[in-house]
Formats: C-alpha cells, sequence, structure tokens
C-alpha cells in the first residue's frame, strides 16, 4: 500500500474476510513456511493483480505504462 506495506492473502490473519475478497484458505494457516510466503510474494511481484490494489495509483501508474 502507499506506505510500504505487503498486502498479500496469505500475510492476513485467520478466519473470515469482512469484505469478503479473501477465501479463508487463502489467508494465513500455520501450516506455512518461510519458503511458502516467499514464494507468494514472488509470485505477486512476477504477475501484481491490478484488477484487486492496495494502493490505487501505483496500479493505474502501472497499468498504463504496460500498453
Amino acid at each position: 500500500d502507499k506506505n510500504g506495506d505487503v498486502c498479500i492473502s496469505i500475510l492476513h490473519e485467520p478466519g473470515e474476510d469482512k469484505y469478503g475478497y479473501e477465501k479463508p484458505e487463502e489467508r494465513w494457516l500455520p501450516i506455512h513456511t518461510v519458503e511458502t510466503i516467499m514464494i507468494s510474494v514472488i509470485s505477486m511481484l512476477a504477475d501484481p493483480n491490478g484488477d484487486s490494489p492496495a494502493n490505487v495509483d501505483a496500479a493505474k501508474e502501472w497499468r498504463e505504462d504496460r500498453h
């Protein structure tokens, strides 16, 4: 987001998403390891989801720069 925080489902506390965007199994689970978290972060950086940005301004710039 604009504060530099990483917004990724796997790091969100377990349970239901009050906004309904994430499934419970996409959120933090005790079975996650440093490796699974790093794979998720690398995946997010390699293929960001511009349709669900934490930082709307950055997503807009990213979309404009791609075209």
